[in-house]
């Protein structure tokens, strides 16, 4: 029995040390942008030494206990937004959202990015449609990253995304315009009802972003439709088959927080927080709602986060493709159910599709076009009623092209494999003298369709291969470059 115990000890031990090895953590990304200027991304205030840090655009990443790179597992994802006057490392300081301790056993990636004082909008700025533009950068730039960089769940069940303040309306928002990506969202004390006449106006905007309201949103009268197009008490028929958790306090101060004016901006949030699940409630939809007491600080926002993912769960099951929705939206690019859509000019009015099995409507103005999952293509001009066209795929003579290692190391050369296969008539085969073009560089495949190169990276991001071939469409994939860990 000594002898046993000893044996247990022993490898209980060793589990140990391997599980320390291997727990949970927190990494800093710092990404580019066509969308925003990383040079004029402030980072809130929250940085505790005091000193000035340079102006990016960075990512803290919450990794799981046990994540091993390595390993081909995959893990659902939490995308966690930050409020006016935070940062992307807000959610992470033991102060604040002291994250390694709320999310402690945590089953997935948490993505925290950083997102100014933008509110997650393509500024309106006098019709110019950005500049910033918070949208295109984190969900056509940063999400496609992390899904190249990081091992994630493909169902739509495994993807979240939850925010505080600023943060809930980005949740909710960003939510309503990929509802095929995210399948659950959940709103702290969220700004959720934007067109609150009270709110609207602009000291009172001014005293909660700091920002003024004309430039993110345009005029509250004449730019109704850009307001609309960003609220999401106004999106919930987008959020139909997401699942919602909303929590709010009173203003009256929870046990251990301190009086002050958080008190007065949980009064304005728990109304805009009550409409919202009205509206949503009204159109038929489930809410999770949870007012309670508290108010504007970090003690009630860690107690709501740690309820969601603790009592509510944000990976359950959710419908994965719906054959009936509708969306809204103002944007000239983006995606609704696997339907990517871009519209000749930026819209002036909120668009409006609903599908019904194979009938897709629209109602608005201007000429879209649409690409179907399978490759199928149709322009149309507002308003519209047709069938959505399919057998678009697999293409007759199309590429598929596999790379390994999917990610590399700054610096560090290593040998990049291409693997390119051609798809006919749903058969798969090699195909010999296909170009790859990365990086720089071209190969050619032998006979067993593959091809490789000797690479050394200097940069971290992302980096993408490309395969043609004459009387073929083409292939590409994406090559995630890291910077070396420390130490």
């Amino acid at each position: 029995m000594r002898c046993l115990g000893a044996t247990v000890a022993a490898v209980l031990a060793a589990f140990t040390l391997t599980a320390s090895a291997q727990a949970a953590r927190i990494v800093t990304w710092e990404t580019t942008s066509r969308h925003v200027d990383a040079a004029r991304a402030t980072s809130g205030y929250s940085n505790p030494s005091g000193t000035p840090r340079p102006n990016a655009l960075r990512v803290n990443v919450f990794l799981p206990d046990g994540y091993d790179a390595r390993s081909t597992r995959r893990y659902p994802v939490l995308y966690l937004l930050h409020g006016v006057g935070d940062a992307y490392d807000s959610w992470s300081l033991p102060r604040q959202g002291d994250l390694l301790e709320v999310a402690r056993g945590f089953p997935g990636f948490i993505v925290m990015p950083e997102a100014d004082r933008g509110f997650y909008t393509n500024w309106w700025n006098g019709g110019r449609y950005g500049d910033p533009a918070w949208e295109r950068y984190h969900l056509d730039e940063l999400i496609p990253l992390v899904e190249a960089r990081l091992p994630i769940l493909r169902a739509r069940r495994w993807h979240a995304i939850y925010g505080f303040s600023m943060g809930g309306m980005g949740a909710l928002f960003y939510a309503s315009q990929r509802p095929g990506y995210f399948g659950a969202a959940g709103s702290s004390q969220g700004l959720i009802q934007l067109q609150r006449p009270t709110f609207q106006s602009e000291p009172v905007f001014r005293a909660f972003i700091e920002q003024d309201p004309r430039a993110i949103f345009g005029d509250p009268a004449a730019q109704e439709f850009y307001w609309a197009g960003h609220n999401p008490s106004r999106l919930v028929e987008n959020l139909r088959h997401t699942r919602l958790y909303v929590a709010v306090g009173d203003g009256v101060p929870a046990p251990g927080e301190p009086s002050g004016t958080g008190q007065a901006a949980e009064v304005e949030l728990r109304m805009q927080t009550d409409e919202f699940v009205a509206a949503a409630r009204g159109a038929g939809l489930t809410v999770d709602y949870r007012p309670q007491q508290g108010s504007h600080e970090w003690i009630s926002r860690r107690k709501h986060l740690r309820d969601a993912w603790r009592e509510w769960g944000l990976f359950e099951p959710v419908s994965q493709a719906p054959t009936s929705w509708s969306y809204r939206t103002v944007a000239q690019e983006g995606e609704m159910w696997g339907l990517r859509f871009a519209f000749d000019r930026p819209p002036d009015v909120v668009q409006v599709f609903t599908r019904t099995g194979d009938v897709l409507r629209a109602a608005g103005s201007g000429t879209v076009s649409v690409r179907t999952p399978d490759g199928c293509r149709f322009t149309a001009t507002l308003p519209f009623e047709l069938r959505v066209p399919s057998g678009c795929a697999p293409p007759a003579r199309a590429l598929r092209l596999r790379v390994k290692p999917r990610r590399v190391i700054a610096g560090r050369r290593t040998v990049i494999r291409f693997r390119v296969l051609g798809v006919t008539g749903g058969r798969r085969h090699p195909i010999r003298g296909a170009l790859v073009r990365f990086a720089g560089r071209r190969v050619r495949t032998d006979g067993r369709g593959r091809a490789s190169m000797s690479r050394a990276l200097p940069r971290r991001g992302v980096f993408r291969a490309r395969a043609t071939k004459p009387g073929w469409r083409p292939a590409a994939a994406r090559i995630a470059v890291a910077t070396p860990r420390r130490g």
